[in-house]
């Protein structure tokens, strides 16, 4: 295929949503591609598993309404029609109750707080949805700012329980630009004819992008898929400005690197180029991350009306339980209903290392105490997945730390959720960076 990168040889170094639309639109220039994969299934953190025969995600995925580069990709793939709204329904878990959070009015009847905090608490969010220019929210962490502006009781019962499920013994370190963007990004998907939020699903899950986008890479005889093939090193050889890749002891020579991996994976890959650029390498070192478990089962019989639930129980042992079914319906799944248990956790936590048997028992056991009319013995079918890096702590001054996309290597570039600040992760923006680095290499090298 002739096009601007065309004799070009380009490694990409992860198979996730940002590594695949790389290497979608670097195979359409023409450019030859190879796809390097640790685990052996792509699609990072939206990777497809199926529960009852049906196509789902490992981890619970949607869209919002402003995701405009997944929805040109999505245009770009033909699988526009693929694409549903459906009206969102929110709950908060508080005092071994459940309460509706969808709309103002719900906040009011939030008996919780008292009546005036109840208010102050809908004025901060309103001032928030606002806010234009995040950069003043940079320097202050979420909870300061949040107990300076929403008080102590409206802080201590919604933001901190929900701050500390996100980030661990970092909740107190998160910058208030990281809470804005989440908020922001909540109310611009809201509808006025559905009345609230509404969320987009893909018919067949978010596998059926991936599988397009594979197929696609595949169409143009360019490419190569290289599974359960994690990277040992890279080595730069000035001569004739090419990159050795280290793989399975052998040296491969590429043009152009492309890393999509976390910053502590990309800070091993790199570590022959530390002494000629300690700066960046104290970047990547600063960035914290945190691991993710997720428990997905299907029941015969309904848990929940609601589609997310926050949980801010003290101690809680997951921070989000979420109906997929309550949000899409039942018809895919044969009548049945399907949820979804996750949290955020730090490498050495339990519930990464302890048998998927012991993780179902403890927190179903906690769903049983919200929802005392579930049976586990309703539950048809149960898988556990566990992700290392799913989440980078967003701190105060964080801007600073977010490394460059040219890395110490010439010719090896890095791109991944780092870089997206203050926004938060998710496929919108790991599809709008691959679209970039195409166009970066592009730029480069044709």
């Amino acid at each position: 295929m002739a096009g601007k990168l065309s004799g070009k040889n380009i490694a990409i170094v992860g198979g996730g949503f940002t590594g695949l639309t790389a290497a979608y639109k670097m195979s359409q220039l023409g450019a030859r591609v190879t796809i390097f994969e640790a685990g052996n299934v792509l699609g990072g953190l939206a990777a497809g598993c199926t529960i009852l025969d049906a196509p789902v995600e490992k981890a619970y995925h949607f869209l919002y309404k402003t995701d405009k580069h997944m929805i040109r990709l999505l245009e770009e793939l033909g699988l526009r029609d693929k694409l549903t709204y459906y009206k969102s329904s929110v709950s908060t878990y508080y005092g071994n109750q459940f309460y509706p959070m969808m709309n103002p009015m719900d906040l009011i009847k939030f008996l919780p707080l008292k009546f005036h905090n109840r208010i102050r608490a809908g004025l901060v969010v309103l001032y928030l949805q606002n806010v234009k220019n995040w950069r003043k929210l940079a320097k202050i962490s979420a909870m300061e700012w949040l107990t300076k502006f929403a008080g102590k009781q409206v802080t201590d019962v919604i933001w901190e329980p929900l701050l500390r499920g996100k980030f661990d013994i970092y909740f107190d370190k998160v910058t208030m630009a990281w809470l804005w963007g989440r908020i922001k990004q909540r109310v611009d998907s809201r509808d006025k004819k559905a009345k609230g939020e509404v969320l987009g699903y893909i018919d067949g899950g978010f596998a059926t992008i991936i599988k397009e986008l594979i197929k696609k890479i595949e169409e143009t005889g360019l490419a190569k898929f290289e599974l359960n093939t994690p990277i040992n090193m890279i080595k730069h050889y000035s001569k004739n400005d090419t990159v050795k890749v280290t793989v399975n002891n052998k040296d491969l020579t590429f043009d152009g690197v492309l890393l999509t991996v976390s910053c502590k994976v990309a800070e091993k890959i790199l570590q022959n180029f530390k002494n000629s650029n300690a700066s960046y390498f104290q970047k990547l070192e600063s960035i914290k991350y945190l691991d993710a478990a997720i428990l997905l089962f299907a029941t015969d019989k309904p848990i929940t009306k609601y589609y997310w639930h926050n949980i801010n129980a003290p101690n809680s042992p997951f921070v989000v339980f979420l109906s997929l079914t309550s949000l899409i319906g039942c018809d895919r799944f044969k009548g049945k209903h399907i949820y979804y248990i996750g949290d955020y956790i730090l490498s050495d936590h339990p519930h990464m290392n302890i048998s998927k048997e012991d993780l179902e028992e403890n927190w179903f056991k906690s769903l049983q105490k919200m929802f005392p009319d579930f049976d586990p013995t309703s539950v048809l079918e149960k898988k556990v997945y566990r992700f290392k890096d799913a989440q980078h702590i967003v701190d105060v001054g964080f801007e600073d730390k977010i490394p460059e996309y040219q890395t110490p290597c010439p010719e090896v570039y890095l791109c991944n959720f780092s870089q997206i600040y203050p926004m938060d992760r998710g496929t919108n923006y790991a599809v709008r960076d691959g679209f970039r680095m195409a166009e970066l290499f592009e730029k480069r090298y044709g």
